[in-house]
């Protein structure tokens, strides 16, 4: 059984997670120097890349299922088992740039999480500070709003 259009499939895929990993390596770069508006505009192509992404897999799942003969283990391994001569190199070399490109995305993913948490360990540590909060007095009257905030405002009211 011919694997060409499968091939084909995983190619465009692997092409599509390449340009997924270049965005999040961009997103990086904007975290780095606090670029909001451009970091809007790469989380938006990240978002329509991911959409394509899954419509790619779904090509790939039927792909695969037709090429295999049957609904599950739809592997690029079991692929590249089914596959004989130059089909099987090819699926195998895919089957580890695939791997390759996994792992990057993965590593700049985490990395784009550490630096975001971090951000906003730091915006909320900056707010405690310019905002703290009033410490609990030992009586409450009964008849006191339970939903007051708990923190002085930055501007005085009465003033």
């Amino acid at each position: 059984m011919q694997a060409a259009a499968l091939i084909l499939t995983l190619e465009k895929l692997l092409e599509q997670h390449l340009d997924l990993y270049q965005t999040a390596l961009n997103k990086t770069e904007q975290l780095k120097h606090n670029k909001t508006e451009e970091l809007k505009q790469t989380l938006q192509r990240e978002q329509a890349l991911v959409q394509i992404i899954k419509q790619t897999e779904a090509e790939r799942i039927t792909e695969a299922s037709r090429f295999l003969g049957r609904h599950t283990d739809l592997t690029l391994a079991a692929c590249a088992d089914r596959a004989e001569g130059a089909e099987k190199t090819r699926l195998s070399k895919l089957k580890e740039e695939f791997k390759s490109v996994m792992d990057k995305l993965k590593a700049a993913n985490l990395l784009n999480q550490q630096m975001t948490q971090q951000a906003l360990q730091f915006v909320t540590m900056s707010l405690d500070m310019l905002m703290p909060r009033v410490p609990e007095p030992n009586y409450k009257r009964p008849d006191a709003a339970k939903n007051e905030p708990n923190r002085r405002s930055l501007f005085d009211s009465k003033a």
